[in-house]
């Protein structure tokens, strides 16, 4: 029975609850960048304003993009409610779900490594790596913030001048209006020895974010690695590659541990020994995935092979005493049910 207002700021950041109600459209941003202004090679993260020209973006994009104006204009101006309500939408695996306000044009949709045209809209401190509350060009996939997997998941849904309010965690809601984008090189475009440095540099970035304390971020680092070095090849990988591949198996292992993914956890550190059995962090990793879904025969069996291959390893001894300890608690548990069965 409320009356929509004429004029509806759909992210407020006060008052960032949920959808907006009357399926009122996101305010949409004066952009800085003119049509076509994406200049790939001046943005080498994928994070920063644009300027320049470039020829590769999607044609479906065209007449999407907002018209320029000066740095000193405000970006912002609000926009009538359509009379349509906006369109809900959710993810097939349930990740997430959105609003959509402006359907984009075109069948197109960006994919990791794409160079998108974005307005982000975001309340403050929200736990971002991309550029929000300003246009920018980011690399889908190459933000660590902790909702950043989030945007590119609902980014890869989006069709270029598409407008859509994504529901963040603890119910924020995040805008997105993907302008345009270029698309992703195909792994196929790329030779083996770009697809290994490319795998290179996630796993970098992916060790400093493990390090920062930011686990998810590395995770999806490592992951992205692990993709790039599998299509780079060869099959079966020599000696220097499988090394590389068991190390980014262990490393996701690692983040998996930390997020109480347990069973992925150990599928990663049996892929890391398939190709490096002498993997001592992968065999240890393994141990702390196992014990965590009460596998402890398995946990002390991986605990006590790093001690053989490393007898000073004082993590694995401390795992392995505790392992052994588990053991005789639940068979002292055991005992006493059975002798109060037969009894």
């Amino acid at each position: 029975g409320e009356t929509p207002p004429a004029s509806c700021p759909s992210l407020n950041p006060p008052t960032l609850s949920g959808f907006t109600s009357w399926g009122c459209q996101a305010r949409a941003p004066h952009s800085p960048l003119g049509r076509g202004q994406m200049e790939a090679a001046a943005v080498a993260n994928g994070k920063a304003e644009v300027g320049g020209a470039a020829n590769g973006m999607s044609g479906a994009s065209r007449g999407a993009e907002p018209q320029g104006t000066g740095p000193e204009e405000d970006q912002r101006e609000n926009l009538e409610a359509p009379n349509q309500p906006a369109d809900a939408w959710v993810a097939p695996d349930g990740a997430f779900a959105k609003q959509i306000l402006q359907p984009g044009a075109g069948l197109d949709k960006p994919t990791l490594g794409a160079l998108c045209q974005v307005f982000l809209e975001a309340p403050p401190g929200a736990p971002l790596g991309y550029p929000a509350n300003r246009w920018a060009q980011l690399e889908l996939g190459d933000g660590d913030g902790a909702w950043d997997g989030l945007v590119d998941a609902c980014l890869e849904t989006m069709g270029p001048g598409e407008r859509a309010e994504l529901r963040g965690p603890d119910g924020a809601v995040l805008g997105l209006h993907l302008a345009s984008f270029a698309p992703a090189p195909e792994p196929w475009q790329l030779d083996p020895a770009e697809k290994w440095a490319l795998a290179l540099r996630h796993k970098e970035r992916g060790s400093e974010r493990y390090r920062a304390g930011e686990v998810g971020a590395a995770a999806r680092r490592y992951a992205r690695a692990l993709q790039l070095a599998i299509a780079a090849g060869p099959a079966p990988p020599d000696p220097e590659h499988a090394r590389l591949r068991a190390d980014l198996h262990a490393n996701l292992a690692a983040c998996q541990v930390r997020l109480t993914q347990p069973a992925h956890a150990a599928r990663n550190c049996t892929k890391a020994l398939a190709l490096w059995p002498q993997h001592a962090k992968a065999r240890y990793r393994r141990g702390l995935a196992r014990a965590a879904m009460n596998d402890l025969e398995g946990a002390a069996e991986d605990f006590w092979g790093v001690l053989v291959a490393e007898p000073g390893n004082a993590a694995a001894r401390r795992e392995l005493d505790r392992v052994g300890q588990r053991v005789r608690e639940r068979d002292a548990r055991l005992a006493q049910a059975m002798s109060k069965l037969f009894s």
